[in-house]
């Protein structure tokens, strides 16, 4: 039974940690996570320009893992106005569909950097342009994460709302 969970946010706010947290509970070869900075500037060296293509192989990634019955969690920082309707395509393809936006301000996104193992390969300038606040999609309810939510919370929760989903799909125990 797939499900797709979708995590954004600015960059530094803490979507790799709670995504790479999330398939740690699962088993092995059950949680597939596609990272927007893995595809985009790993696979395909790519800069998020308009034209850029990681959106569309990000989707058939995706697509691939859900088609498989996975778990799939596309995370990246993946703005509404740039990769609003690949992530609708997406949501309407999949069965269970769960999202959620981190909302932190530039100064909590920059608190966390730096405790980041990359935080000396980006300035605090060049993420300040990279910084769109809080900019939810117009087609799909996001759980909000604020500062307030502990990386604990965050995972227990994702977690705890795909076990539901998976509850949701399960046929129902008659007893004789």
């Amino acid at each position: 039974m797939s499900v797709l969970v979708v995590i954004r946010g600015n960059s530094g706010s803490g979507k790799s940690t709670v995504s790479r947290a999330v398939q740690q509970r699962f088993p092995r070869a059950s949680c597939l996570v596609v990272s927007q900075d893995t595809v985009r500037r790993h696979m395909l060296r790519e800069l998020d320009t308009p034209t850029a293509v990681n959106g569309d192989l990000i989707e058939h990634i995706a697509a691939f893992g859900l088609a498989h019955g996975l778990i799939v969690i596309v995370e990246g920082i993946l703005d509404a106005d740039r990769y609003g309707r690949m992530l609708e395509r997406l949501t309407a393809s999949a069965a269970h569909v769960l999202h959620y936006c981190f909302d932190l301000s530039f100064e909590e996104t920059l608190r966390r950097h730096a405790g980041r193992a990359q935080s000396q390969e980006f300035t605090p300038e060049q993420m300040a342009q990279w910084y769109h606040g809080w900019q939810p999609l117009l087609f799909v309810d996001e759980v909000r994460i604020d500062a307030t939510w502990s990386l604990e919370a965050v995972v227990d929760r994702i977690d705890r709302d795909i076990r539901g989903a998976w509850a949701l799909t399960r046929p129902p125990v008659t007893t004789p």
